[in-house]
């Protein structure tokens, strides 16, 4: 089951429109403006012109279904309003038939900097754009119908594929490294850490990436890079339940982080 949040998402009215209030169109525009600013010659090319295509307003909240008219247009994709939070059955079955989640919040101000949740702006600014590229977008669909179709303890392993490209994915290119992962785009504070000598940058090997734990909760410590988008649709093609069974007889690598601690009772 999908935990608990203190967020309630907005039910869009009888004609598909949510209705947002000035503050939160406001923290919107914030979250926007600086952000925008942050990706400046970090964002890969596929996500600054996915950002054209999608014509994100700066002003207010946009309407799903404006996104929707251009994500159907350029790869067949769609919005959907979800929950807060969902489970996996519910995550994976919605992008298995090429609905992306999207949690109809914005984050309070008090959370204005981080939440660990995601809410409308990260679903909408940090992947929307990447949606309208056809190899992220197949690569996504194929890991939905997969993920879909895989037992629960497979799913674990599936996650870290998700993790580690669509949320933390990052990029080589001739301009040097650049972001495409949404976890990374939505957030200022992991978009300048990225490009500090903090954390280790590899080379994405699938089987790897299979076997490499992570924590939600704090900076990453280790990120993998493609070569370029196509390289999603590569992965997309391979046999990764075959691979996921490799990564269970090899067990998992050692976390580059420390245990999370546990609450008090």
């Amino acid at each position: 089951m999908a935990k608990a949040s203190k967020y309630t998402s907005k039910t869009p009215d009888e004609n598909g429109v949510i209705h947002w209030s000035d503050e939160e169109n406001k923290i919107w525009s914030e979250l926007v403006a600086r952000q925008l600013a942050c990706i400046e010659g970090k964002a890969c090319n596929e996500y600054m012109q996915g950002l054209k295509k999608i014509n994100l307003p700066h002003d207010r909240i946009p309407q799903l279904s404006e996104l929707n008219e251009v994500l159907l247009a350029t790869t067949g994709w769609q919005v959907a309003p979800v929950p807060a939070l969902i489970d996996f059955d519910e995550f994976f079955r919605l992008l298995a038939n090429k609905q992306f989640p999207v949690a109809t919040f914005i984050r309070s101000r008090e959370e204005f900097d981080y939440l660990q949740e995601p809410d409308i702006f990260h679903e909408i600014f940090g992947h929307c754009a990447m949606l309208t590229n056809p190899d992220f977008a197949e690569f996504t669909h194929k890991y939905g119908q997969l993920g879909y179709a895989a037992q629960k303890k497979d799913r674990v392993y599936l996650a870290r594929i998700y993790w580690f490209t669509v949320e933390f994915g990052l990029m080589q290119t001739e301009d040097g490294l650049r972001i495409y992962g949404g976890g990374i785009l939505s957030s200022p504070g992991e978009t300048q850490y990225v490009y500090s000598n903090t954390p280790e940058i590899s080379p994405m090997n699938v089987l790897d990436v299979l076997r490499t734990p992570y924590r939600i909760d704090i900076m990453q410590p280790q990120y993998y890079t493609i070569n370029s988008i196509h390289d999603l649709f590569d992965i997309s093609q391979m046999d990764i339940m075959t691979l996921v069974e490799r990564a269970k007889e090899l067990g998992l690598h050692d976390p580059k982080f420390p245990p999370k601690e546990k609450l008090a009772s």
